[in-house]
């Protein structure tokens, strides 16, 4: 499997996992469903688009693994390129979409206070006379006329390796040119990571994050 027919692969399943969602979100009043996920701004689908969706997602899922078996790795990357331009070119700002929803994480159950430690027994502490009594070790002298040899520092850990810097400027560029074209801020991690040679989704949102105040204001900034 190529990493085209990889990305591919995870997109997909990503979006029958959310159409899976919406399906189960039909059966919600419009306010629990506004309270399930944090949505972006949407006309929120009705069934026949849920269904509809599921419908060409399984096609297109079936088509896409029939040209991996042949060994097309040709099939993915055209894939990709149409997402890519189908943001960039074909598609306009508009609210009637199916917003991605990603199943939420099962509440942990509450783990039991550790125990405090036992206290030790009172007679068992050693009284002022006792300690006193022991013998208390002379200080090391330092011989004359040689300096004393500096205990050697332990080497610092060091930290994880970070993002290259031309991935991280590629990433503030995608973000830019998504907002200046009405994607909103939820989105962009999810859009970016599927454009070739981007870090995985994880990556992108933590970059984002770092950056987000350079770039909203780069995406505010009128171009010349």
């Amino acid at each position: 499997m190529s990493a085209a027919d990889k990305r591919v692969a995870e997109l997909l399943d990503r979006w029958m996992t959310s159409v899976e969602l919406h399906t189960r979100y039909l059966a919600l009043d419009d306010a629990a469903y506004a309270k399930v996920q944090d949505w972006p701004k949407h006309q929120r689908p009705t069934r026949w688009v849920v269904d509809l969706a599921r419908t060409r997602l399984l096609e297109l899922k079936r088509v896409a693994e029939e040209r991996r078996t042949r060994g097309d790795a040709s099939f993915a990357e055209a894939l990709e390129l149409m997402a890519f331009l189908t943001n960039l070119l074909g598609a306009e700002h508009v609210e009637r979409f199916i917003p991605l929803a990603q199943p939420r994480e099962a509440a942990q159950p509450p783990q039991a206070a550790p125990a405090e430690p036992a206290k030790p027994d009172r007679k068992d502490e050693p009284t002022v006379e006792t300690r006193s009594a022991r013998p208390v070790a002379p200080p090391r002298q330092a011989r004359r006329g040689r300096p004393q040899r500096a205990e050697p520092r332990p080497a610092p850990i060091a930290d994880e390796p970070n993002v290259s810097d031309k991935a991280t400027a590629t990433v503030i560029a995608d973000a830019v040119r998504l907002i200046s074209w009405g994607r909103e801020w939820p989105q962009l991690a999810s859009l970016i990571a599927r454009l070739a040679s981007r870090p995985p989704e994880a990556e992108v949102w933590k970059i984002l994050r770092k950056h987000r105040t350079e770039i909203e204001t780069l995406a505010r900034t009128p171009r010349d």
